[in-house]
């Protein structure tokens, strides 16, 4: 038995999305349409209802004790399952509050049917395992390699990585990543990646033009020297 070859069986039973639920199921749904900035959940909600997004694109964001905010995943029609990790989990309130970015269309369905559903199905057994696993697979190395740095630090280790990642022999390399990028990739706020880029541009260890930062080897060997691990 390979390994590979197993995964190959079940390829197709990946995603997690609208389509790919029972006519059944799906008959049971109402169809929703949020505004931008127009909340669909917000944390601590009991999660009575799952949300399929179908188009549009929505921002979670979670709050955390110390009054942090933190921007840490999007969601549209392809990722877009609002609630779904927390019924899988067994958990009583969202983990974050849910905002439309765009117009969102969704679909909601009642969290009590949609569990039945998983739980009677060996297909979405199997989607739920793979949705979970990924998401597990994501925080786990994030929170591994983030876990002792503070923010400041987090986008120097993003930019060394971005560098070595995309260099060519020398010559400089422009960051194509927004800031929202950068946030989800090391897990802090987009405010907190601003202020550490401007923190950086001022300290002299990196350059900007036509608001793209700009490294180069003597960029990257600055970065490193101030890097704390």
């Amino acid at each position: 038995m390979e390994l590979r070859e197993e995964w190959k069986r079940y390829r197709d039973e990946t995603d997690f999305c609208y389509e790919v639920l029972p006519d059944t199921l799906r008959h049971t749904g109402t169809e929703m349409v949020f505004h931008p900035r127009q909340l669909i959940v917000t944390r601590r909600e009991f999660p009575r209802y799952i949300y399929f997004i179908t188009s549009g694109r929505a921002l979670g964001t979670k709050y955390f004790a110390d009054g942090n905010e933190f921007n840490y995943f999007e969601l549209d029609s392809r990722n877009g399952s609002v609630g779904l990790l927390e019924i899988l989990s067994r958990q009583s309130e969202y983990v974050a509050t849910i905002m439309a970015l765009t117009e969102v269309k969704a679909v909601r369905m009642d969290a009590a049917l949609v569990y039945h559903s998983i739980m009677t199905s060996m297909e979405l057994l199997r989607r739920s395992v793979t949705l979970v696993s990924r998401d597990l697979y994501t925080r786990s190395a994030s929170d591994g390699r983030f876990y002792y740095m503070d923010g400041l630090n987090r986008v120097r280790w993003y930019l060394a990585d971005y560098y070595m990642t995309h260099h060519g022999q020398g010559t400089a390399v422009a960051v194509q990543a927004e800031y929202r990028d950068i946030a989800v990739s090391v897990g802090i706020s987009v405010r907190t990646v601003g202020r550490s880029i401007r923190q950086l541009k001022e300290s002299g260890e990196i350059r900007s033009r036509k608001k793209k930062i700009l490294l180069d080897e003597a960029a990257y060997q600055r970065i490193m020297e101030n890097l704390e691990l």
